[in-house]
């Protein structure tokens, strides 16, 4: 008879960059992830799994401007 392990899944949990307590990211990280302290309720992202590794969202909010502007000045 065959013995077999338990695969035991644990949760990764990393330091929040804003209030330095302990986000739990889950069993399964995924890099583009959104993660929020429930601490401080500041939002992350997973940049890396390898080790696990938040960094602050990346928002291009830049392109929204740039087919306003022509270069062009109107005066």
């Amino acid at each position: 008879m065959k013995s077999r392990a338990k695969v035991h899944q644990e949760k990764f949990m990393v330091k929040c960059l804003a209030c330095k307590k302990t986000v739990d990211v889950g069993i399964n990280p995924k890099v583009g992830k959104f993660i929020t302290c429930k601490n401080c309720d500041m939002v992350f992202e997973i940049i890396d799994i390898n080790p696990v590794i938040l960094d602050w969202p990346y928002y291009d909010d830049d392109d929204d401007y740039d087919d306003d502007y022509d270069g062009i000045d109107d005066d």
